[in-house]
């Protein structure tokens, strides 16, 4: 994406949308200054149009929050609501928002034409968002003296969202209004919307064979998906979980989430691929006393320097370089070679090479969870 590691700032642990954007504002004021900041969700797609609309919205910020909503097609009950106030140049006064609402009256606020979908996108001042954090928010307002306060006490920030924190309870709010340009693709239903169509108005991802189908998302993974006489479905397999449901009722995955939750599901908070700063990796098998994973590292990334108490590592790389450090030891092992790592062993592994390496990693121990790892070095600021 031609984003530097170091504009990439990692959570800790998860702690909603006000913490996140107090870091980034805090992190990005330490590098720039006072400076206005565009908050965007990373499942939004939007075209020049709209960044045109930010330019202009960018006039407001020094004394105004603002923030930009959608003007509704249809009456959505998966977005909140924005209540238009009086008009101010290309914008209005943001006079309420509103959660996520019922059918009929998301009805209504459609036909009133005075509510506007919020997108969750907001323009920042810096100085001015802080003052609003002081104001609402203290206990996160307290921890941003620098950012790497803020990392170190991450997981004492409250969860709470910026909506719920801080703009449904500040003054001086603008919003923006936009129709063009955008698409969710937050849900299946914008998937399904986004994506090509056959004849039968089906929309499939990977290896499909609709037979009598129609009208339906199927969105397969590394195996094949066959449906006979089915329609209007969202079929979605992935490595640890399907998900077959009605069209209709695609939003309601939501309360799913929030079921697997309460039942203590790995599934709601893990999936079978990580992403960090340096790479990835991908749970390929697991059982009791071990687990099998494939890790990608990055040209020029690097693991911390780490180790575990309970489980011991044997690496086989089968793509690239790897140039690994084993108690102080530096060694480069190429692909279809290996090395072990015993228990209680302080080992990093850094690429640097101009191509992803992948290495097969098998854990083998009495405990192979990832809270067992001890940082001493670290790129990140994980440590």
């Amino acid at each position: 994406m031609g984003i530097s590691v170091e504009n990439i700032i990692c959570e800790p642990v998860g702690r909603n949308t006000a913490p996140a954007i107090a870091l980034g504002c805090k992190y990005i004021e330490e590098k720039h200054g006072d400076v206005n900041v565009l908050v965007l969700p990373s499942d939004h797609m939007l075209d020049d149009s709209f960044f045109e609309l930010a330019k202009e919205a960018e006039k407001y910020a020094k004394n105004s929050l603002c923030t930009f909503g959608v003007k509704p097609t249809y009456p959505s009950t998966g977005y909140g609501y924005i209540k238009l106030g009086a008009k101010i140049g290309s914008g209005y006064r943001a006079q309420g928002f509103v959660e996520k609402p019922d059918l009929g009256r998301a009805k209504e606020y459609l036909s009133s034409g005075g509510y506007l979908w919020n997108s969750g996108i907001f323009l920042f001042n810096i100085k001015r968002l802080q003052k609003e954090f002081e104001t609402h928010l203290p206990e996160i307002s307290s921890r941003m003296t620098s950012s790497e306060e803020m990392l170190a006490n991450y997981d004492s920030l409250p969860n709470i969202s910026i909506d719920f924190g801080l703009m449904e309870k500040a003054e001086d709010i603008m919003v923006f209004p936009f129709e063009s340009g955008w698409r969710d693709v937050g849900s299946w239903e914008s998937v399904y919307e986004l994506l090509d169509k056959d004849e039968y108005g089906n929309s499939t991802v990977g290896d499909v064979i609709p037979l009598e189908s129609s009208g339906s998302l199927i969105y397969g993974g590394d195996r094949l998906i066959a449906t006979i006489g089915v329609k209007n479905l969202v079929v979605v397999d992935t490595r640890d979980a399907l998900l077959v449901a009605d069209r209709s009722k695609a939003e309601d995955v939501r309360t799913l989430a929030g079921k697997l939750k309460s039942e203590g599901r790995p599934e709601a908070s893990f999936h079978t691929t990580v992403y960090r700063p340096w790479g990835y990796y991908s749970i390929l098998d697991t059982g009791h006393r071990y687990k099998v994973k494939k890790i990608a590292i990055y040209p020029g990334s690097s693991i911390s320097l780490q180790l575990h108490h309970h489980r011991a590592e044997h690496w086989i790389v089968v793509k690239g370089t790897a140039k690994i450090t084993k108690n102080g030891e530096v060694v480069h092992v190429h692909e279809n070679e290996s090395i072990y790592v015993p228990k209680s062993t302080h080992h990093r592994v850094e690429n640097e090479g101009k191509v992803d390496l992948h290495i097969i990693e098998i854990q083998t121990g009495e405990y192979v969870e990832e809270d067992d790892i001890v940082r001493f070095d670290d790129d990140y600021g994980r440590v």
